[in-house]
């Protein structure tokens, strides 16, 4: 088993969960990309990054029937990786109904999920998904949410008590779509990934407080090291950094009722 190589931000040691990153061939594949857990370990210690809440890539441009339980397998024994699964309707008979899914994620460990409507062609909405996202709500389990942000405002207003975690907002500025999201939605998140203009992460805690920032790389679409720079010279308190940096994505898997 590999250790983790801790991030030294000033003079301390700073844990670092990475709830967005994957493993796995991608459709489209960067100049640097992990095809396994081993590789996907190596990128993190490279960076200094000791945890990932990891989805394979498979998951997002194959089938996450094909994918689910093989991830889950595959980081079993592996306990800086936690395994994320992706959804799907289940009226395709692709993946089974809500209550039966929940067991299936107990069974392997999983307490996390991602959505990515584009790549799988799906409406992520009430009815489509509305048993599952309501048994979501009900279990405290997160909900990374691959969308734009005009359509994560059409989600969102159909569930705003869901544990909902927006990902890959920017680099551009988005606030006049996302700030009135995240004042009418307490439950909704942001992940880092691509927080990387200056000033951001600082006024997103100081609007909003640190508690719905994670930090994220969006490995490999992202050089995860961008994503971690960007948290290490904001200037915020150092207790905040190790929220975002680690403590909040810690906090709300601890959460789960499943």
């Amino acid at each position: 088993m590999r250790k983790a190589s801790h991030a030294y931000l000033g003079s301390y040691a700073m844990d670092f969960f990475d709830c967005n990153c994957s493993y796995g061939t991608p459709a489209y594949p960067p100049f640097r990309f992990a095809r396994t857990p081993d590789q996907l370990l190596e990128a993190m210690d490279f960076c200094g990054i000791d945890r990932g809440l990891v989805y394979r890539a498979g998951m997002r441009f194959g089938s996450p029937l094909l994918w689910n339980d093989p991830t889950a397998a595959d980081l079993a024994n592996e306990p800086r990786l936690e395994p994320a699964w992706a959804v799907l309707p289940h009226q395709t008979g692709e993946q089974p109904p809500p209550e039966q899914f929940l067991s299936q994620m107990q069974a392997s460990g999983v307490r996390a999920l991602w959505a990515f409507p584009n790549e799988h062609h799906y409406r992520l909405d009430g009815l489509t998904f509305a048993g599952l996202l309501e048994a979501l709500t009900a279990n405290h389990i997160p909900l990374f949410v691959k969308l734009n942000a005009i359509e994560l405002g059409d989600f969102m207003r159909e569930f705003p008590d869901l544990t909902a975690v927006a990902v890959n907002q920017g680099p551009h500025s988005l606030e006049r779509y996302l700030r009135p999201l995240f004042d009418a939605y307490p439950n909704l998140h942001l992940d880092t990934s691509y927080l990387i203009v200056e000033g951001l992460i600082e006024e997103f805690c100081e609007r909003y407080g640190p508690g719905r920032l994670l930090f994220g790389s969006a490995f490999p679409d992202n050089c995860a090291g961008a994503a971690m720079l960007r948290l290490a010279q904001a200037d915020i308190p150092e207790d905040t950094k190790e929220a975002v940096a680690a403590g909040n994505l810690d906090r709300l898997l601890a959460e789960v009722q499943i």
